[in-house]
């Protein structure tokens, strides 16, 4: 069964004074994804989801929205996308319910829909507080309340808990995933808090200098299967000629205190002994699964393998 594009870039490219910050760009989101939009700073976040929203004009490519082509059919393209574009801001002095309100009647909406955004967020109870009082995750809440308020179909989140407490991170992250499961709406949030993405997103696109990396299912890039196995040790010659020499199919880094191999699960005792009865004086050795964070980091650093 072929899956519904809600959203999807086409070659897009943007220069500013010749140099490419976003280049060739070819992304795609699924309906019904929540799919985390990552990159270094500098990467070419923000401009790609500026050329997304029609607030820059690419250098060249398309941006496609629900089948419409932002730049010559904007309003059509982006009638159903809702957006939380850096940190929100609203009138202080204003309730949240007032700041909701003012943005209702300029989408000509019925002041009933501010009370159904205000619920899907669990923010009714704080309705009537001025703004001013709210903590950040309050704003970040009501941020995302003001996104949902034209029925959208797609939502754009960009740093979604940028400053939060990990309390207030993890209530964001449930909020994005009740969100998207009730209401069958599909995400697009960009972070750089990696174990929050790996938590609440299905599929991630990678990009570096403007162009992709690397984009599909999380669980699939990760290889669940796999398991990493971190050695500290300063016999770090002797112990990669150890691990080169068996016969398991295994990856072999160098990191800044020791050898650093992913490998199918199951191996770590075997490994273990095999150092320990070739007398490698080893400091620490762990395993754990493979994370998001762990593939981010070394697909950007690129790999230091011993031959």
């Amino acid at each position: 069964m072929t899956q519904k594009h809600l959203l999807e870039t086409e070659g897009l490219t943007k220069e500013y004074k010749g140099k490419k910050v976003v280049n060739n760009l070819n992304i795609t989101v699924y309906e019904g994804d929540v799919y985390g939009f990552l990159g270094p700073n500098g990467a070419g976040k923000s401009t790609t989801i500026k050329s997304i929203m029609g607030l820059i004009k690419p250098t060249s490519g398309k941006v496609i929205i629900n089948g419409y082509d932002v730049h010559s059919q904007r309003e059509k393209a982006i009638e159903r996308i809702g957006a939380m574009v850096e940190a929100p801001s609203f009138y202080g002095g204003l309730s949240g319910y007032k700041n909701l309100l003012l943005m209702a009647n300029l989408y000509e909406l019925p002041k009933e829909r501010v009370n159904e955004v205000l619920e899907m967020v669990d923010m009714t109870d704080a309705a009537n507080k001025k703004v001013l009082k709210y903590s950040l995750g309050m704003k970040q809440r009501l941020g995302i309340a003001r996104a949902f308020l034209n029925n959208p179909n797609i939502v754009i989140l960009d740093e979604p808990t940028n400053g939060l407490d990990p309390q207030g991170i993890k209530d964001i992250r449930k909020l994005i995933h009740d969100l998207s499961k009730k209401y069958g709406v599909t995400f697009l949030m960009s972070s750089h808090i990696l174990s929050e993405i790996q938590a609440v997103c299905n599929r991630i696109g990678i990009i570096e200098n403007g162009c992709l990396r690397v984009q599909g299912y999380v669980d699939e890039l990760l290889n669940t299967d796999e398991e990493i196995i971190e050695i500290h040790t300063r016999e770090e010659e002797k112990t990669a000629r150890l691990l080169t020499a068996m016969d398991i199919s295994m990856k072999i880094d160098k990191f800044e205190s020791g050898i650093r191999i992913r490998l199918k699960k199951g191996n770590f005792q075997n490994i273990n002994k095999l150092l320990v009865s070739n007398e490698i004086n080893i400091e620490n050795i762990s395993c754990k699964e493979n994370s998001l964070e762990d593939y981010f980091l070394n697909l950007m650093e690129g790999d230091k393998k011993y031959a």
